[in-house]
Order: C-alpha cells, then sequence, then structure tokens
C-alpha cells in the first residue's frame, strides 16, 4: 500500500496552482490561508526527497513574519522534525519551527517554547467565563523569550485556542 503525507487540499490542485472549486472553498473560508499554499507547495516538492513524509499528517502553518510555524502530527521523530524544518527552511527562503500538533497542551506548548524549559502550566478563569493559561518558565530562560514574550502567546492563542500569557520565574 502507498502512502503519502495527508494534506488539507488536493495534491494534484497544491502541484498545479489551479485549484478545484472543492479546495477553492476551503481557501476562499479562510481554512487554507496563503501561508498554507506556499508551505504545502514546498512539502509535495520534498516529498520524494524526505520518505519519512508519508506517514504524517499537515495540520496548518502560521507565518509570524521573521518565521514560520508549521504543524504536523502522527508520529513524526524529533530528528525527522529537524530535518523537515532545515528542508523547508531552504525550500521558503524563511526560517521556519516545525511543531508536532498535539492535544496535551502541556507538551505543545514545551514545543513552541523550546529551547525554554517550561516549568508548569495554570488554568486560569475569569469573572467573564475566559480561560487563561499561565505558562510559567524560569527565569535563565528569559533570554529565548522575553523579546518575543507578546509573538509566543499570540503564537499559544492560535494553536490551542486558549489565550497565554507567559511569566518567568
Amino acid at each position: 500500500m502507498y502512502y503519502t503525507l495527508k494534506y488539507p487540499l488536493d495534491k494534484i490542485c497544491i502541484k498545479s496552482g489551479v485549484f478545484c472549486p472543492s479546495c477553492q472553498r476551503k481557501i476562499e473560508s479562510g481554512v487554507v490561508t496563503s501561508s498554507d499554499i506556499r508551505i504545502l507547495q514546498a512539502l509535495v516538492n520534498l516529498e520524494d526527497k524526505l520518505k519519512f513524509l508519508k506517514k504524517g499528517e499537515y495540520v496548518k502553518s502560521i507565518d509570524l513574519g521573521e518565521y514560520v510555524v508549521v504543524l504536523i502530527k502522527d508520529g513524526f521523530e524529533q530528528v525527522e522534525i529537524a530535518t523537515l524544518g532545515k528542508e523547508l527552511s531552504d525550500a521558503i527562503g524563511k526560517r521556519v519551527k516545525v511543531i508536532e500538533y498535539m492535544s496535551d497542551l502541556k507538551k505543545l506548548i514545551e514545543q513552541i517554547i523550546a529551547p525554554a524549559s517550561l516549568l508548569g502550566i495554570n488554568k486560569i478563569w475569569l469573572p467573564t467565563g475566559e480561560e487563561i493559561v499561565s505558562v510559567r518558565i524560569s527565569r535563565r530562560d528569559r533570554r529565548f523569550i522575553a523579546k518575543n514574550k507578546d509573538e509566543y502567546e499570540e503564537l499559544i492563542e492560535k494553536i490551542s485556542g486558549i489565550k497565554a500569557r507567559i511569566v518567568f520565574e
């Protein structure tokens, strides 16, 4: 049986750049963004070179200006994730951080803030009913996060759907 990376759009549409009505609806509704399309095209081109891509699934990419965060899932090893990040960076000419998407919020946040280490996360419920996650990071790792603290908080919110606040302890 032949496996391939699962994409949100048809592989033929991604390769050709001409989208069928189904794919066009996903683009117009915002399910797939222009950032996603650029990453998807690079992934399709890398599929033959990086055989391990055939076992996973593409989730989403988030363009943060300086770099792009790519979310994938389904059992990639750390070496494969690092290789994919480097290959995608070369392909699109922009720094790429690949994160394995998972439902465990703590493990997801650990990947986002790496190389900083996570002390813990606390969920805080506000009187308005809103939920905020307080991400506790060691003071000694402040240098990794401090200048882009707002970016990291925004990224955690975009990926998890929960507002985040980073605190250094």
